[in-house]
């Protein structure tokens, strides 16, 4: 199992906290969404905003791509998924 490190900035705030976690496990993922999350659904749209923008250069950092062209096929994959509804997301909000 790996394990991912906890940012430094994260440690040194003594008011933060965990938002999101995802696992892949038998072929799938599994989340944990934090229920105390302030703000509304909009919000979440921006944290899904950053999530993607980070994916981008790790992607474009990996395929030696330009960030705009590996951001772009990260929103094809979000869209073909959203389009087609065919994800039964499980899991739970703590």
């Amino acid at each position: 199992m790996i394990e991912l490190q906890i940012p430094p900035a994260a440690i040194e705030d003594k008011d933060s906290f965990e938002i999101l976690s995802v696992w892949a496990a038998f072929g799938e993922q599994h989340v944990t969404i934090h229920s105390g999350l302030n703000g509304d659904a909009k919000y979440f749209g921006f944290l899904l905003a950053e999530l993607a923008l980070h994916a981008s250069k790790l992607y474009a950092q990996r395929l030696n791509l330009p960030e705009i062209e590996s951001l772009k096929y990260v929103l094809e994959g979000f869209n073909a998924e959203i389009i087609k509804e065919s994800g039964n997301p499980t899991g739970t909000i703590q």
